[in-house]
């Protein structure tokens, strides 16, 4: 009986909440693919708000990365609760105080990369950040797994890794984005830091997937990253931009956009697509996200991309590809 009774707890929690959205498998596709589109806007988006703050005589971004993170999460905590109690009923946020714990703490990681990210796109170029964070963290948890776990490692995950290792090399030997020269090296540091933050997110979350579901996760992250570096702001006294006679309606907007379509929004879809079609499949869509940064800074932030960078991005993305491959062979075997 005692038995039986500690199981019962999991089984409320797994019927505790609702499916967000029921897709068919093609419209799942559609859903993962536009996911990697709206977040391969983040970086553009983060460009053109430290563009909107600009120091004096050219300087540097009077909106530094710290408060940029910490009015994002501001806002995209309570904006990803609300979505989650909106689409997963009044089971949502019904988890046990270790999970709360757990989901709170890991805002400590989200913020550490969140801030890299941005360090990286005004120091590196949105299309790098974006194609060294998303694509080298799969190779990386895939070959620390081989390393921790002891296994040999197949011709798959040597692939990977060579993909990855050249692609990076080609990008920060030669792939500075025109105007970025003189922090370009310092960009690729932050670029690997944030890619480091972002895999140690990936196992953290992988540990806390079982009856959490990844809205719930978000809201948590959120809050605990904010609150975190919201009393670090304060402790180094860092000033807020000068915002007299300042149109705010424009920022104010994309900080919305951040928080409300590229995080909430995003992550629905992600998740009702997944659900749709394969975690695999939710992967590979996640391929969407360096090209359209990459378009787009060129666009918007005429960050245009060198033959080196083009090719150094196919090589990760290609690394990726063939991680997401071997994850997928593995699990069906």
């Amino acid at each position: 009986m005692l038995r039986a009774s500690r199981r019962l707890p999991r089984m409320a929690t797994a019927k505790r909440i609702n499916e967000p959205l029921a897709l068919s498998p093609l419209a799942g596709l559609g859903a993962v693919i536009l996911t990697g589109i709206l977040w391969g806007t983040i970086g553009v988006v983060t460009g053109q708000l430290k563009a909107a703050f600009p120091g004096a005589d050219g300087g540097p971004s009077t909106l530094s990365s710290l408060v940029l993170v910490v009015v994002r999460l501001g806002i995209t905590a309570p904006a990803a609760a609300i979505t989650a109690r909106i689409l997963l009923g009044r089971g949502a946020f019904r988890l046990p105080g270790r999970v709360l714990a757990l989901g709170l703490g890991l805002g400590l990681v989200q913020a550490f990369f969140q801030y890299a990210y941005v360090e990286a796109v005004t120091n590196a170029g949105v299309g790098i950040a974006t194609a060294i964070e998303l694509c080298l963290a799969p190779v990386l948890v895939a070959a620390l797994s081989v390393i921790l776990l002891r296994e040999r490692p197949d011709r798959m995950i040597i692939g990977a890794i060579i993909f990855a290792a050249i692609g990076t090399i080609v990008i920060a030997a030669n792939g500075a984005v025109p105007g970025k020269e003189a922090t370009f090296q310092v960009g690729i540091l932050w670029s690997l830091a944030c890619m480091v933050g972002y895999a140690s997110y990936i196992v953290l979350v992988r540990r806390l997937a079982a009856g959490i579901h990844p809205l719930e996760l978000v809201a948590l992250a959120a809050t605990g990253g904010f609150a975190v570096l919201a009393v670090v702001s304060t402790v180094v006294g860092v000033k807020l931009p000068d915002l007299a006679g300042k149109d705010l309606l424009v920022p104010g907007l994309q900080f919305a956009y951040l928080a409300l379509i590229a995080t909430c929004l995003a992550y629905a879809l992600f998740v009702s697509g997944v659900r749709a079609t394969s975690a695999t499949t939710g992967s590979l869509g996640a391929l969407a996200m360096p090209p359209t940064a990459t378009i787009l800074a060129a666009l918007l932030l005429n960050q245009i991309p060198t033959i080196e960078i083009v090719i150094g991005q196919v090589l990760l993305m290609a690394a990726m590809a063939v991680t997401i491959l071997r994850t997928a062979r593995r699990s069906n075997s």
